[in-house]
């Protein structure tokens, strides 16, 4: 699994990635994902944010890396 979501963005935690992509991507990187996991007992969840998430504004603490596109 955490091949796959390399490929569109970074890992950000043990469990959680960080991926910028676009609609058409983001429907890519699920019938990857729905391939690999066994349905009766993983899951994976994608919070989507817009420009208009907290009004535009990400709040970061510490550094942040560049992001790197998606291949």
């Amino acid at each position: 699994m955490a091949d796959i979501l390399e490929k569109f963005g970074k890992r950000v935690q043990f469990s959680c990635f960080e991926v910028e992509c676009t609609e058409k991507e983001l429907s890519e990187l699920f019938k990857r994902i729905d391939k690999l996991i066994n349905k009766q007992t993983d899951h994976v969840i994608a919070y989507p944010l817009t420009k208009n998430s907290l009004k535009g504004e990400t709040a970061i603490c510490g550094k942040r890396e560049e992001k790197t596109p998606p291949m």
